[in-house]
């Protein structure tokens, strides 16, 4: 078409016409594209979900692995060139305890040093009653030494000396566990879910803890209070009474038979007032 054909053609058209196109609605897109836009947006935002889930990036991917995060020991804060595993023991049911008689096990205090009452409570322990709600192992590795630990999670009931508030539940870390036992456990080696006692742990701080060569171990990586005696540090309420160093405190039985755990409270009490 000639440029004098393509004018004669505009000139033909009637204004009428030219208004009658401009009036005219423009068509809707058609619906299958407009929903088509919107599944596309939709498939971007899921996409993009996925990915930060995949990252770990605002929690996890499903329930199963945030219960496998959750039941995982916590990453050393404060131990250096140790390794800290958690074994299983399970089912263990202090199986040691009936392997020897007690009686042919006696452990002699030849091993500790002698203190008085007075001079064990002048040491900086917290002391609470409490009960053992679960138990955990752990396999601590230093400088080619291995441990073997017990975690206790103790229920507060009340409170002697420190800060701790009833009601709250603590870790307490000492060594020994299924299988295995030292001079000084004491009544730890007895300790399972339900038993009650009255509790003289340390508080486990960046400072506390062992080494082995260019290796450290800190107890608070583990938890927030640790013992290293059972002996003269705990009272366990058994069904013949409370076992404890009778031989270094002289509680006297209000009930004129055996000692409670209400005796041993209040004794403690009397001797933290002097």
């Amino acid at each position: 078409m000639t440029r004098e054909e393509l004018f004669r053609a505009v000139g033909e058209v009637r204004e009428d016409q030219i208004a009658e196109a401009a009036e005219k609605p423009k068509r809707a897109a058609p619906r299958w594209r407009r929903y088509g836009a919107l599944a596309a947006c939709l498939a971007v935002v899921l996409a993009g979900a996925f990915g930060v889930s995949r990252l770990g990036i605002g929690g996890v991917s499903d329930q199963e692995t945030a219960q496998e995060s959750a039941d995982a020991p916590a990453a050393p804060q404060y131990s250096v060139g140790a390794e800290i595993r958690e074994i299983d023991g399970s089912g263990a049911d202090h199986w040691w305890n009936q392997l020897f008689d007690k009686s042919d096990r006696e452990e002699s205090t030849a091993d500790v040093i002698w203190l008085s009452p007075e001079e064990i409570l002048n040491l900086d322990t917290v002391i609470f009653r409490g009960t053992v709600t679960g138990l955990r192992y752990f396999e601590v590795t230093v400088g080619g030494l291995e441990e073997t630990y017990t975690v206790a999670s103790v229920e507060v009931s009340d409170c002697l000396r420190g800060d701790l508030a009833a009601g709250d539940t603590y870790n307490v870390a000492y060594r020994g566990g299924p299988g295995v036992t030292t001079s000084l456990s004491g009544d730890l080696e007895n300790l399972e879910v339900g038993s009650e006692a009255i509790f003289m742990p340390y508080v486990a701080t960046p400072e506390t803890g062992w080494s082995s060569g260019d290796s450290y171990f800190c107890y608070a990586d583990l938890a927030e209070l640790y013992m290293d005696e059972g002996r003269r540090f705990l009272f366990l309420d058994t069904s013949d009474g409370v076992s404890y160093a009778s031989e270094v405190y002289d509680i006297p039985a209000s009930n004129g038979e055996s000692v409670t755990l209400d005796d041993v409270a209040a004794y403690l009490r009397g001797l933290l007032e002097q």
